[in-house]
């Protein structure tokens, strides 16, 4: 996808490495000057996003990047200047880190970022960070216990219990569920059993006003998602607080026959409007990843083949 769009087009990442992100200190002179920034700059013409990210972490910090993943596009207006950002994360790369511009940049743990500033647009990205790229989705028809179906999977997933009521089977399920080193995100009328370290999944049929007032209500709830299926639910849902969306049906699914599927391409058109980490949900399996992330969405997520 290249930059042809009025907007002012940047590239940035995640940078990792032995577990803590490198950030750079914005020029008192620039646009948002002096505040911290995940490293990255502005596109040339015509030029796509993975070239300008790999140029611009050379010319700024000297390293060379083996290979990007891709976690979402945060179109956003100051007012005095309107920006997309393409966030990438990367765990790869070769030289060590230094401020080519003469800019600070420092390694931090991910757990104090935010007591750091930011520009406004970097919310999503802190937001972002950790979240699995796997998503599960219990399904009580499969006739499997909760606790037993959460432990299946083998890789870090993020877990979501629908359908399960409030009571202790869902409270034990919730413990072990984060002991194993998932994520787990709760229905507002799961919410009785909520724990910390779990988020929040709000639906289409929720009273939002009510789900509002009930996040508040609770401690540091990550992360808080949604589902979308067309452009009208992005515009109604535009002020509800999401840190990830779910995208559905991206194939034609058993569950769901009577709806076509979007296809990868409505997916990434989409993905690129929501402002945070979209997951491909619908027909899909984990072997679908890397075409999503490809595809410029974040993660997939499913029901039948993630059991």
């Amino acid at each position: 996808m290249l930059n042809t769009a009025p907007e002012i087009h940047v590239a940035c990442a995640i940078i990792w490495r032995n577990g803590k992100i490198l950030l750079s200190k914005r020029h008192r002179s620039a646009h948002q000057g002096g505040l911290w920034e995940f490293p990255g700059g502005k596109f040339k013409a015509e030029e796509y996003p993975e070239t300008c990210l790999i140029r611009e972490l050379f010319e700024e910090l000297g390293i060379i990047v083996q290979r990007t993943f891709y976690i979402c596009q945060i179109p956003w207006d100051y007012g005095d200047q309107r920006i997309r950002l393409w966030v990438y994360e990367i765990l790869e790369f070769e030289k060590n880190p230094i401020g080519r511009e003469n800019q600070q940049i420092e390694w931090f743990d991910p757990k104090n970022l935010q007591a750091l500033q930011f520009p406004e647009a970097n919310d999503p990205i802190i937001r972002s960070i950790g979240l699995s790229r796997i998503a599960r989705f219990y399904d009580s028809d499969f006739m499997i216990e909760p606790i037993v179906w959460a432990s299946q999977f083998d890789q870090r997933s993020l877990l979501y219990f629908r359908g399960l009521p409030p009571g202790p089977d869902l409270q034990i399920t919730i413990e072990k569920s984060l002991e194993f080193g998932h994520q787990v995100v709760l229905t507002v009328d799961q919410l009785s059993c909520y724990q910390c370290g779990c988020g929040v999944h709000l639906r289409k049929k929720d009273e939002i006003a009510d789900a509002l007032v009930a996040l508040h209500g609770l401690q540091e709830p990550w992360p808080i998602t949604s589902g979308i299926r067309n452009m009208h639910d992005i515009e109604r849902q535009c002020s509800w607080p999401s840190d990830a969306i779910f995208i559905s049906p991206v194939r034609e699914t058993k569950s769901h026959t009577s709806s076509s599927g979007l296809g990868f391409r409505r997916f990434a058109e989409l993905a690129s409007k929501v402002g945070v980490p979209a997951y491909a949900l619908g027909g899909m399996s984990p072997r679908d990843l890397g075409q999503v992330i490809d595809g410029y969405g974040f993660g997939v997520a499913g029901i039948r083949e993630f059991q």
